[in-house]
């Protein structure tokens, strides 16, 4: 489970940086809930950093461009090395 990145409009209508902090907080509690209930093979990547900081990883505040999808990329990878580890 991959939270939502963080959407640079956010950072001027406070109503979508809500919206999506909101989003994301309730997707990790989602996820707690599962493996409370005993759910196996259940990943969690927290969303906040799968862009970077320096607002340069969109195309338009929303879209990953190039360098945004390799970000993500670097993220995530680690995390797959680990679950499809033999």
């Amino acid at each position: 489970m991959v939270q939502s990145i963080v959407r640079e409009s956010g950072n001027f209508d406070l109503i979508i940086k809500e919206r999506v902090r909101l989003q994301n907080e309730y997707f990790k509690t989602e996820y707690q809930q599962l493996i409370d209930k005993g759910m196996e093979n259940l990943y969690f990547i927290e969303g906040g950093s799968l862009l970077g900081h320096d607002h340069e990883a969109t195309t338009d505040g929303v879209h990953p461009n190039d360098l945004g999808f390799d970000r993500m990329l670097n993220v995530i990878r680690p995390h797959l090395l680990t679950i499809f580890r033999p």
